[in-house]
């Protein structure tokens, strides 16, 4: 679990083969169960419109999200209202080259001040980041134009999505060989 997060929040992480969609239907289930007390056949979890999990029966009301990468996937659930999760494998890529091409010009300015070895996890924080917030709206990242507003560069143990939302809150957290992000609102507000 995260420590950054509200009460009412529970992310957790699982290891999975393959493209790891079975590996999170069944890790949400057993979350779910978890947090209301109740056994995982009692958990409904359907699919809404867009594909993102829709809790039903004794999680009515509740909001989830799921990720899958490589070998790992991530769960949220939260009583307290949307959340978004995402978690990526920390990989090779071309950071300033995508960062130009898809992220705000401030971003990339904040990636070009990174230490060189740091520049595919710096894009990959960032991507995350958006990620998780584009799955909190319920939006998706719409052809790359939520990708291309300003966010704030990530500062472990948290950053504060700048997305025309000052109520929510990206909880950031750097793992063995992966990346994980949760967009969640911002508690007390």
């Amino acid at each position: 679990m995260l420590t950054a997060v509200p009460p009412d929040l529970v992310v957790r992480l699982g290891h999975g083969a393959g493209d790891g969609r079975a590996t999170a239907r069944a890790l949400l289930a057993r979350t779910v169960a978890a947090m209301a007390g109740v056994p995982v056949g009692a958990v409904v979890v359907d699919r809404a419109a867009g594909g993102a999990p829709l809790l039903r029966g004794v999680a009515a009301g509740w909001h989830a999200s799921v990720s899958h990468t490589r070998g790992l996937v991530a769960v949220a659930v939260s009583r307290l209202g949307p959340v978004g999760v995402d978690v990526e494998a920390v990989r090779p890529l071309p950071a300033l080259a995508l960062s130009r091409r898809w992220f705000a010009p401030e971003d990339t300015d904040w990636l070009r001040e990174q230490p060189v070895e740091r520049l595919g996890v710096g894009f990959q924080s960032l991507w995350t980041g958006k990620e998780a917030v584009a799955k909190l709206y319920g939006t998706g990242l719409r052809g790359g134009r939520l990708l291309r507003l300003r966010t704030a560069p990530p500062q472990p143990p948290a950053w504060r999505s700048t997305i025309d939302d000052p109520d929510v809150l990206v909880t950031h957290r750097e793992l063995p060989g992966h990346l994980l992000a949760v967009a969640h609102p911002r508690v007390g507000h």
